[in-house]
């Protein structure tokens, strides 16, 4: 058997407010001017001044190795982020300094597309340079831990919420140049929108006028259950179409056509960063309250224990 070694890749963020600047130069790849700069960093600022990604990945990293090694096959785990500390070319250089010769990739974008898993397997492959076979795990949404966990937490969510709410299934807006020739993005969004509806007993998706003049995947629900939709959320500055509906808009019409609140179950996020804790606890919480309805907002899995056995499951599959 080679030997093996776990490496966890996310698409990074800043961990302090000195760090804002280096990772928005490597995301970019050039200067920021300061006015847009400080425009980013006061949104750090609103979420305590820092991205939480970094130590919530770290906890991670743990939690896989400890179950790993309960498994009775230990190897060494290490985080890699494509813009910020820690890098990947350092992760990937402790895991062949740690004698491995096959490194398994797990991404921390739960759902496949171009911009995250495709600048991942890139920025491996260049990293370990052919001096080991690099396999990938399953992505997150395909592990039944990643649903359950997210199902569990709309359950919570939808119990402090008064009436029948709206539910919301938000994931990262893309723009649709990069998902015109593969739709796998759009297609596991929907999946896991679907088993975390199953599990919570409301109507099959399909693609349905939801609300009054939004067509999206989900149901309009039925006697005694939420009707729900996938949205997105967190549109970049690029131009041209991006993914719809977006959720600013589902919450605008939703107002309008009677709900009285909204849930959202970010089922696009492992983590918690930026796109939860200020686009969706901020901002979304914000433009919910401006229309006059409820607002909630369900847990992401985090450095779930459920997950990191359910991501240790999968290694030990791989390697044998």
């Amino acid at each position: 058997m080679a030997h093996a070694g776990v490496l966890l890749v996310g698409f990074g963020a800043p961990d302090s407010l000195e760090a804002v600047g280096p990772f928005m130069r490597r995301l970019t790849g050039r200067d920021i001017p300061d006015a847009a700069l400080a425009l980013v960093k006061a949104r750090y600022e609103a979420i305590g001044g820092a991205s939480p990604l970094a130590r919530i990945a770290a906890d991670l990293v743990e939690a896989i190795a400890a179950a790993m090694r309960d498994s009775g096959c230990p190897l060494p785990v290490e985080v890699g982020m494509r813009y910020s500390e820690p890098l990947i070319d350092d992760a990937v250089e402790r895991l062949l300094a740690a004698g491995a010769d096959e490194i398994v990739l797990v991404a921390l974008s739960p759902h496949v597309a171009r911009v995250t898993h495709g600048e991942y397997r890139s920025a491996v492959a260049a990293a370990v340079g052919g001096r080991a076979v690099i396999v990938e795990a399953r992505p997150l949404f395909e592990l039944g831990a990643y649903s359950r966990l997210h199902a569990q937490a709309a359950a919570s969510a939808l119990r402090s919420v008064p009436g029948t709410p709206l539910i919301v299934f938000s994931a990262h807006s893309l723009p649709l140049v990069d998902v015109a020739e593969d739709d796998s993005y759009v297609r596991g969004v929907e999946v896991s929108a679907g088993e975390v509806a199953r599990a919570l007993g409301l109507g099959a998706g399909a693609v349905s006028e939801v609300l009054p003049g939004i067509t999206a995947f989900g149901s309009p629900g039925r006697a005694g259950t939420h009707p729900w939709l996938v949205a997105y959320q967190s549109e970049g500055i690029r131009g041209g179409e991006w993914l719809r509906p977006s959720l600013s808009e589902v919450i605008d019409v939703a107002a309008s056509a009677g709900h009285d609140g909204v849930a959202v179950v970010p089922v696009g996020f492992a983590t918690d960063h930026m796109e939860t804790l200020y686009d969706l606890d901020i901002v979304a919480r914000e433009r919910a309250r401006g229309a006059g309805i409820a607002y909630v907002r369900s847990a992401v899995p985090n450095a779930s224990r459920e997950l990191a056995r359910a991501i240790a499951d999968d290694v030990r599959a791989l390697v044998g």
